[in-house]
């Protein structure tokens, strides 16, 4: 019966101790020091004056409104003693730039105890909550009673909750009173579906469950478990120390909730970023589907991170639940977006994506004196001493089209700049029938769309052209040489002819 209780006494106060950590204890820095050694003895039961013994240490804490409280219990969870140190302290001492510590001690008399395998804990509080706490197994003994166990367990890892990615490693240390230490101790691991289900079972002892651990000097050892081809889950790890009286007894239990974690996170992309034009838009890359094969209830942290061409410059986007990035598309570059997703067991899985922004070109649109003009036409001026051009209509996308430049050349000689303008014939063109008009629509990567026009001096005949005078010249060439033998002929026809006297 008294092994039952002790489990179930265990069981319970191991749920108590974790489950009630303040969610948000990740926020605020917290470390729990003591000042005595593990297996430490107290016996001043013999001593007519027990003036008690010291026990003391440190909290350091990131926040200062906390609470400190202590409590003695022994094998069976029975409290001893409690306290709350802040009522001895009034604040917590500030030691660097937002951080406190709290400096504590406790005497105590071996004659006001039961003889016990005893526990010191010490409580850090916020908020109605604890989000700390810690504790260093000791003896007391009372030469008037029986202690309630021989010897002292103290697991430095795994912790409760802890995440457990391949190898486990138990490092523990057993100490007993006047330092004897057992020869055996029994070992269990067992995995569940849910986490309510661990540590709430009776133990079935086993042969198969027992080790001879070997200790070093500091009354430590170590056991291996290799979890590389166990299944992700829930874990039951048990620790016990078999009773001197029987097999199926214990003198001491410690039961732990581990998460086993192998697996990594599988990404899933909603839509993969393809090729686009720059505009006002965004490349939305969704991972919200990723998924943790076991451990999906659990928020998992992402890292984005985008780098372009020609940039030294990388965009870092971070944080849990973060699975959806967002890019401007106002830059047009080759870019490369990689994501990392890691669980809270510290796997991770990455994918990278790459894709193009390209800049589409600008449409030019010219107007000349009000009026929509096209590529390669030719324009007949009424006159050349005021003639308006106007490119401000050209199109492009949202992001470009307010920034664009109009550049004006004629004849290929580049001459001003601006959408709105006035164009003055060029004087050392003031006798050319005609001059080639360019407009060149620029955005600001560069790019550019030109169009070419032809306007005409109306105040300049055209001259003849040369191909034309040509045939005009052969033409009376021709006509002459025609006009020439039609007459020779005829003169040859009327040669008078001698007649013959009579």
């Amino acid at each position: 019966m008294r092994v039952i209780l002790l489990g179930l006494f265990s069981v319970l106060f191991f749920c108590f101790s974790f489950t009630s950590v303040y969610a948000e204890s990740e926020e605020i820095d917290v470390s729990i020091g003591f000042d005595f050694e593990f297996g430490e003895q107290i016996d001043n039961s013999n001593s007519f004056f027990d003036e008690g013994k010291r026990l003391s240490g440190t909290v350091i804490s990131s926040e200062q409104d906390i609470i400190v409280s202590w409590d003695i219990q022994n094998s069976t969870g029975f409290r001893y003693n409690w306290g709350d140190f802040n009522i001895i302290s009034d604040n917590l001492t500030e030691i660097s730039d937002g951080y406190f510590s709290l400096e504590w001690e406790v005497f105590i008399k071996s004659n006001d105890y039961y003889s016990c395998s005893c526990q010191f804990n010490i409580f850090v509080e916020y908020d109605n909550q604890i989000i700390s706490q810690d504790n260093m197994p000791f003896f007391i003994l009372n030469e008037m009673y029986v202690p309630d166990s021989n010897y002292s367990l103290l697991v430095h890892s795994p912790r409760n909750l802890d995440w457990i990615n391949g190898d486990l490693t138990i490092n523990a240390q057993i100490n007993g009173i006047n330092d004897i230490k057992p020869s055996s101790i029994q070992i269990y691991l067992k995995r569940y579906v849910t986490f309510t289900e661990t540590c709430d079972s009776g133990i079935n002892y086993s042969e198969d469950n027992i080790i001879s651990p070997d200790f070093d000097e500091d009354n430590r050892f170590h056991h291996h478990f290799d979890m590389n081809a166990k299944p992700d889950g829930w874990y039951e790890l048990i620790l016990l120390i078999p009773s001197d009286n029987s097999f199926e007894e214990y003198d001491v239990y410690a039961c732990f909730s581990l998460k086993l974690n192998n697996l990594a996170p599988v990404i899933s992309i909603n839509e993969i970023p393809s090729n686009q034009f720059e505009d006002d838009s965004f490349v939305i890359i969704d991972a919200s589907m990723t998924e943790d094969p076991i451990w999906s209830e659990d928020e998992m942290y992402f890292i984005w991170t985008c780098t372009q061409t020609g940039s030294s410059d990388i965009l870092v986007q971070e944080g849990y639940g973060d699975s959806i990035f967002e890019l401007e598309t106002r830059i047009a570059a080759d870019y490369i977006v990689k994501l990392e997703v890691m669980d809270k067991g510290g796997i991770s899985s990455t994918e990278e994506f790459n894709f193009s922004i390209s800049n589409m070109l600008p449409s030019p649109i010219l107007i000349i004196n009000g009026v929509e003009v096209f590529d390669g036409e030719e324009i007949e001026l009424p006159d050349i001493e005021e003639i308006i051009v106007d490119g401000s209509q050209s199109v492009d996308t949202d992001n470009d089209i307010t920034n664009l430049r109009c550049i004006w050349s004629i004849d290929t000689i580049t001459l001003f700049e601006g959408c709105n303008r006035e164009l003055i014939w060029p004087e050392e063109k003031i006798n050319s029938n005609f001059i080639v008009l360019r407009l060149d629509v620029m955005d600001d990567d560069g790019a550019y769309s030109s169009v070419n026009v032809k306007l005409f001096n109306p105040n300049v005949g055209e001259p003849l052209p040369y191909h034309l005078i040509i045939l005009f010249i052969s033409s009376l060439f021709l006509i002459s040489s025609i006009f020439y033998r039609f007459r020779k002929d005829s003169d040859s026809s009327s040669i008078p002819k001698w007649n013959k006297g009579k």
